[in-house]
């Protein structure tokens, strides 16, 4: 018997431990089957909130090895049919940011780190699963 075909992702938001500069969070998408559902798919931004994030994504086999993993929080499931609309949604969404940043106090001015990546990828992704019909 061959290996299980993916059909349903787990979708979880990874947590890591990043001193001193607090943490960083990504999303995971986790083939269903996977016993551990600890290694996937793994998406998120890198850099720096004041001049600007990156978008990235890769395979990880195991993210609770990494010594700064805190933890994951499953989600909701995705339908691997929905992967290239997930992929499109995590692309297209973009952070805010700015120098204004390391000086301004005035708290009105946005600027986006991969935090707000993430929730704003996630209500995307909610949405958009509505729209077809899927609770998520």
């Amino acid at each position: 018997m061959g290996p299980t075909k993916t059909e349903l992702y787990n979708v979880y938001i990874v947590y890591y431990e990043t001193p001193p500069f607090g943490g960083h969070e990504g999303i995971a998408l986790v083939p269903a089957q996977e016993k551990s559902q600890n290694g996937g798919r793994f998406y998120h931004v890198k850099g720096n909130p004041f001049t600007g994030m990156e978008y990235d994504s890769r395979n990880v086999d195991d993210f609770s090895i990494a010594k700064t993993f805190k933890t994951k929080v499953y989600q909701f499931q995705l339908p691997v049919s929905y992967l290239s609309d997930f992929e499109r949604i995590a692309k297209s969404h973009s952070t805010q940011y700015g120098p204004h940043a390391l000086t301004d106090s005035d708290e009105d001015l946005p600027f986006g780190d991969c935090v707000d990546w993430v929730a704003g990828v996630l209500k995307g992704v909610r949405a958009f699963l509505k729209s077809a019909g899927m609770a998520a």
